[in-house]
């Protein structure tokens, strides 16, 4: 944290000079890869599932609900994209989409959205709201 004493001022710096433009540049990379994946198998499921995630690292959520269900559409066995926007519904308070989302998931053989929805009792464990 930028506190104005020389040690949070050298912390600011690092960050938003070194690591910051380095995370960036990755990113960047990154999408560029899997785009480029995309260009020869515009279906390719675990392309628009890491183009997803990714659009998550950048804030860009709109984005990665449109990847992850492309990701569903392409791949109807694919657990994880299930699991990411049943997170993302959560985040948003529509626990039921999460639900839905989790249950399918679960069908597909990840539980680790289940398990974590049931942590909050306030949920229920059936996706039903108390």
């Amino acid at each position: 944290m930028r506190d104005g004493t020389p040690a949070g001022s050298f912390m600011g710096l690092w960050r938003d000079e070194v690591i910051q433009p380095a995370l960036d540049r990755d990113l960047a990379q990154a999408i560029a890869e899997q785009q480029a994946i995309l260009e020869g198998d515009a279906r390719s499921a675990g392309a628009h599932y890491a183009l997803g995630t990714l659009c998550q690292f950048k804030g860009d959520r709109q984005a990665a609900v449109e990847y992850f269900s492309k990701a569903i559409e392409f791949d109807s066995s694919y657990a994880a994209p299930h699991v990411s926007l049943g997170r993302i519904h959560a985040i948003e308070g529509d626990y039921d989409a999460a639900w839905r989302h989790a249950r399918e998931a679960e069908r597909l053989g990840d539980s680790s959205l289940a398990q974590q929805l049931t942590r909050y009792p306030a949920l229920g464990s059936d996706g039903d709201s108390r």
